[in-house]
């Protein structure tokens, strides 16, 4: 078949890499902008995502660039705090500019065409309705399949639910003193039921910012700045903005909405695959990556059957996930989440607070 991708995001160029791979399809991977890029993300890589690296082989070309994290400070809305630390590497940090380029790239060197600068304007259509293509509207590019993984305000989706959503904020410093291995989220009451964070992205500069809801009145620039200050303190005094403060929309749901139509089918944010909790959508969107490639690994043509088996597996794969992040993302909004904060110093509460961290 001839499979053209829109968007060239952890999704998108893990889906290309994945299909070229199998060396039946014609695979063309596309993207608006110009690789390497810089993205608005805390550029974290859970546990999730470690194991799929190692699934599509990716992880010993990682991991050279990947600061390891192996322990979680917490702060819980009343203050309460604890270092969280584990005998293995339980995370990598990896900016997105470096982390993005190689999966896109490792997609073109395993037989993709990667198409830069293509910002996708337009479907192609027959004259019965179905998908055939999409234009920039100077170039046209035809296919039997296409698979769209352009993000949270997808272009083209056909989700017509209300879009549940969470805004996020960051900054990057240099100067900041951390301690190395340790990642730090501080559930302040301030943006409850979400958080604000400290990941070291190089050995030099920390990300720092906040998810929080995007109906709160409060500037959010003013909001980061008081969530962190009250976190990280005096460790700002010497430390050097690096760049401009960066946001972006981040969109979920609790179930599975309608993401395939005839021709095409929708992958990780575009298809509203992101934790609701923490706002992570990576090991989402390349996980369901791997499903519709799998997916399309058992047909030879674009029709019905395939585009109900994805639905299908993704639905399948996804529900629980969905429901559970929903679920403790409510938990986290309620009294019950504070006291459990408040006994954090304990062995037992420790344990099922990492628990709940990772797999939520």
């Amino acid at each position: 078949m001839k499979i053209a991708i829109v968007g060239a995001g952890p999704g998108g160029s893990t889906c290309a890499l994945q299909l070229a791979r199998q060396h039946g399809h014609e695979v063309t991977l596309l993207d608006r902008d110009e690789f390497p890029r810089p993205k608005t993300c805390g550029s974290g890589l859970g546990p999730r995502c470690l194991q799929l690296f190692q699934e599509i082989d990716l992880a010993d070309k990682l991991e050279p660039m990947a600061q390891k994290i192996h322990g979680l400070r917490f702060v819980g809305p009343g203050g309460n705090e604890a270092v969280l630390s584990s005998n293995k590497v339980e995370a990598w940090i990896i900016a997105r500019s470096q982390f993005d380029a190689e999966i896109a790239f490792a997609a073109e060197r395993a037989g993709a065409k990667f198409v830069q600068g293509f910002n996708a304007k337009r479907l192609l259509r027959n004259p019965s309705g179905r998908i055939v293509g999409i234009s920039d509207g100077k170039t046209e590019v035809e296919a039997d399949l296409m698979i769209f993984a352009d993000g949270a305000h997808s272009r083209f989706s056909i989700d017509k639910r209300p879009r549940r959503q969470i805004a996020a904020i960051m900054a990057w410093y240099e100067g900041v003193p951390y301690q190395p291995g340790i990642l730090e989220m501080y559930f302040d009451k301030r943006v409850k039921p979400w958080y604000g964070w400290l990941f070291p992205e190089t050995d030099t500069r920390v990300n720092v910012g906040i998810c929080y809801d995007p109906e709160d009145p409060a500037d959010p620039k003013r909001l980061l700045d008081d969530v962190i200050a009250t976190h990280v303190g005096d460790r700002l005094k010497n430390a050097q903005q690096v760049g401009k403060y960066k946001g972006h929309p981040i969109v979920y749901t609790e179930g599975v909405g309608p993401i395939t139509s005839p021709g095409a089918i929708w992958i990780g944010e575009s298809a509203r695959l992101t934790n609701a909790a923490t706002g992570e959508g990576i090991s989402y969107a390349m996980r369901s990556a791997c499903v519709a490639a799998d997916v399309i690994s058992r047909h030879d043509r674009a029709d019905s059957t395939l585009l109900m088996e994805y639905q299908q597996a993704t639905t399948k794969h996804f529900a629980l996930p969905l429901k559970t992040a929903v679920g403790f993302m409510n938990f986290v909004n309620t009294p019950a989440f504070g006291m459990a904060s408040s006994l954090i110093t304990s062995r037992a509460v420790q344990g099922a607070m990492r628990y709940l961290l990772a797999n939520a």
